[in-house]
């Protein structure tokens, strides 16, 4: 991608977190051509620092599940194996890779920039991560930014 880079969509969402997904997949089976610009990882807070993670580490305190959680099982009888508990928590998360997340994208005809989103105008101008910026305009649709560890959604 150039400083040159002009491209024109419906619409245009920039995060990708559960909210960010889900408009990008809802707006294109409306029908609708749509990117996702993305500066961190596919599926955001919920899939990388919130939900699974969490879940993973502290959700199964019932006995039955708890048993057959890797390093939780032997708390229910003994002493907790933290290590264990973690390295089943990196699994849960994909060891914060998203090429999993990323695969929905090719089915659903959704393109995907990865850089820094922002909006400049009637535009939004992409930063990304060799330096270039790609210029988008959306058609229809605002943007939504939705991702990250410390981010809720924000409406730009």
């Amino acid at each position: 991608m150039t400083d040159e880079a002009f491209r024109t969509y419906d619409v245009i969402v920039i995060g990708a977190g559960p909210v960010g997904e889900n408009v990008a997949d809802r707006a294109r089976a409306a029908g609708l051509t749509t990117v996702i610009v993305e500066r961190e990882l596919l599926g955001g807070e919920c899939s990388f620092w919130a939900c699974e993670p969490s879940r993973a580490c502290c959700g199964p305190w019932w006995p039955a599940p708890t048993r057959r959680v890797p390093g939780l099982g032997d708390a229910v009888r003994g002493p907790l194996d933290v290590d264990a508990v973690l390295a089943h928590r990196d699994r849960m998360a994909a060891h914060c890779k998203d090429e999993d997340q990323v695969d929905w994208l090719d089915p659903v005809s959704v393109d995907l920039i990865r850089g820094h989103g922002r909006l400049t105008g009637p535009r939004v101008s992409v930063r990304t991560p060799d330096g270039d910026t790609a210029r988008l305009t959306a058609r229809h649709a605002g943007c939504l930014r939705n991702s990250g560890p410390n981010t809720g959604p924000r409406w730009s």
